[in-house]
């Protein structure tokens, strides 16, 4: 599998800081969830600096920004159970074949996949519980719990809006991104958490995701004194977590 190679190749022998092993393993979760390079590293930069702007403390910062850069991990597997298709084509096929059911059910086992690989890679209950509830709605009418308002997990409500501001952007440009928020806030996404991230768009964000030191920006965003180191054994476990996520 790509992402255990990625895995291996990221530890020397020494420790290191996890924040780089999950970097060299983002471009391969990008391609496999069908997104434009370096989706996962704006998403997580979008999340951090909607943190700050809504005045969550450091020590609660850590999960956001591994769940942020983590939120499309469940799109890893190279092969469906059968030693069938690529999972780039799984990913980008069955959608547009499928019913609004099937798909449906194939981002609920996307999301879920995500969680567990976020438990068993010993990331913490809040990273797999905001990676599972990514696509719950404001209004209740999202999946798979159909949770509403602010029974949705916090850190879930803020990468689902700094997604949207990341693939919005890339798919339809700037302008596009206030439309959709004021359009979508109050029913797919919080509508507080939503207005604090039009005035950070408003006052330069979108321009700060085309920076090329994107690589260097979203680390410098991980709260220093809680930063996390990886030796041998951890990534090993990192890689034993997305041997299983493909295997889900």
């Amino acid at each position: 599998m790509r992402a255990e190679a990625a895995a291996r190749r990221s530890y020397a022998g020494r420790p290191a800081r996890l924040a780089d092993l999950l970097l060299d393993l983002l471009p391969v979760i990008d391609g496999l969830a069908g997104h434009e390079p370096g989706h996962a590293m704006r998403t997580c930069y979008v999340a951090m600096r909607l943190a700050e702007a809504m005045g969550i403390a450091d020590r609660d910062r850590g999960a956001l920004f591994y769940a942020a850069l983590l939120h499309d991990a469940g799109s890893i597997a190279d092969r469906e159970s059968s030693g069938g298709r690529p999972a780039m084509m799984r990913r980008l096929m069955p959608t547009s074949r499928g019913t609004d059911e099937e798909q449906r059910a194939a981002e609920h086992q996307r999301v879920r996949r995500g969680a567990q690989f976020a438990a068993r890679a010993g990331f913490g209950p809040e990273v797999a519980v905001t990676t599972l509830a990514l696509n719950e709605r404001w209004d209740g009418r999202g999946q798979p719990m159909g949770l509403a308002g602010e029974a949705i997990p916090l850190f879930a409500r803020i990468v689902a809006l700094a997604e949207c501001v990341d693939l919005t952007a890339n798919d339809e440009g700037g302008p596009a991104v206030l439309a959709t928020l004021h359009g979508r806030s109050g029913t797919w996404y919080d509508p507080e958490i939503a207005s604090v991230l039009v005035t950070l768009c408003a006052n330069g964000l979108l321009r700060d995701l085309k920076v090329e030191e994107m690589r260097s920006a979203v680390p410098a965003l991980e709260p220093t004194w809680l930063m996390r180191m990886v030796d041998e054994e951890d990534a090993e476990r990192i890689q034993g977590a997305l041997s299983l996520a493909g295997s889900g």
